[in-house]
């Protein structure tokens, strides 16, 4: 009976959700990143972090959107832990700085405590970083870690000092062209659905989650178009091609973009966002996410003067680096 309603339902529950769960507003997102770019930390929340870097010195990897869960039907995480474990380590070891780009546990659903009991072993690879390379970022179902106090308690199992959880990442580089900035964001600032909505958090929790359970569905499909495919990410690209020198990394919206899509070419990939000279500047980037329904995960990696599009797969087997897209700063900045 289970396999028969997920035939019959699985394509428009996918759609439904797709369609209800982002309402940006222009007016609200805009405002939104700029007010968090100028934002000062203060005693209570931490805003921002900002850092001078070099490039071809330092090197980060950025995921998000992990939504780690409580191994159930409802948990879109599950199968991808193996490769995500398998990217950290390698990091690790690689001597990468990990920016955890909002997101990465499912409190819209599940309870600290179940999240922490089931997902051990990705707690355990993210921590390895901390605190000397570890960032995290908070996104809109784990807006929890917002608060200092709680975030500290609550994450004590596995990170042992105070952790500090901000809601944007400032990172300056003086570079040979042109000095210029990464801002980072778990990227829901601005959506109606999304940024600090109780009424979507309670749909998700008692409506939502059941179904997936019992149908287990997971509405997150692999993509092999990274362009600018939703209205959130659109409207992401417009507010950093507006901004001087910079380039914006986000995740939230589950869908990989690099660099606007101006250096992909996809038989699908039609945007239909307007340009004063017809071309995009490559200023928008998005993480993808680490809950895809096949067990692949995407992320962004920044080393060696160049910014790259990365997949980990084949979790079955056993875990293997892709390079999907990349490209050098000093090639990119060109365009910016």
């Amino acid at each position: 009976m289970r396999n028969f309603l997920r035939k019959i339902f699985q394509r428009p529950i996918i759609y439904l959700v797709n369609y209800f769960s982002s309402a940006p507003k222009k007016a609200e997102v805009y405002k939104a990143l700029s007010n968090l770019i100028t934002a000062e930390n203060n005693i209570l929340f931490n805003k921002i972090i900002n850092l001078d870097v070099d490039t071809h010195k330092q090197k980060f990897i950025i995921f998000s959107d992990q939504h780690k869960g409580n191994k159930s039907w409802a948990d879109d995480f599950k199968g991808c832990q193996l490769n995500y474990v398998s990217a950290l380590d390698y990091y690790y070891k690689e001597g990468y700085t990990f920016i955890c780009l909002g997101d990465a546990e499912e409190l819209w659903k599940f309870t600290t405590l179940d999240i922490m009991k089931n997902s051990e072993k990705a707690f355990l690879a993210e921590a390895q970083f901390h605190p000397e390379r570890f960032i995290k970022v908070f996104g809109n179902h784990d807006l929890v870690w917002k608060d200092k106090v709680q975030a500290t308690l609550m994450l004590s199992k596995f990170f042992k000092a105070p952790i500090p959880v901000y809601e944007g990442v400032k990172l300056s580089v003086n570079s040979e062209s042109k000095p210029f900035t990464i801002f980072l964001t778990h990227g829901h600032q601005g959506d109606a659905m999304s940024d600090g909505n109780p009424v979507s958090s309670w749909i998700v929790a008692h409506i939502w989650t059941p179904i997936q359970r019992y149908l287990r569905i997971n509405v997150n499909s692999a993509s092999s178009d990274y362009s600018l495919r939703s209205l959130h990410n659109k409207l992401m690209y417009t507010w950093s091609s507006s901004q001087k020198d910079l380039l914006l990394i986000t995740g939230h919206t589950h869908q990989p973009v690099f660099a606007s899509g101006r250096y992909f070419q996809h038989p699908s990939n039609k945007i239909n966002v307007k340009e004063p000279h017809g071309e995009l500047a490559p200023s928008y980037f998005n993480t993808g996410c680490c809950c895809f329904s096949d067990g692949d995960i995407t992320g962004i990696e920044i080393a060696d003067g160049k910014i790259s599009l990365i997949k980990w797969y084949d979790e079955e087997i056993k875990p293997k680096k892709m390079i999907l897209e990349e490209i050098s700063f000093d090639e990119l900045l060109k365009n910016l």
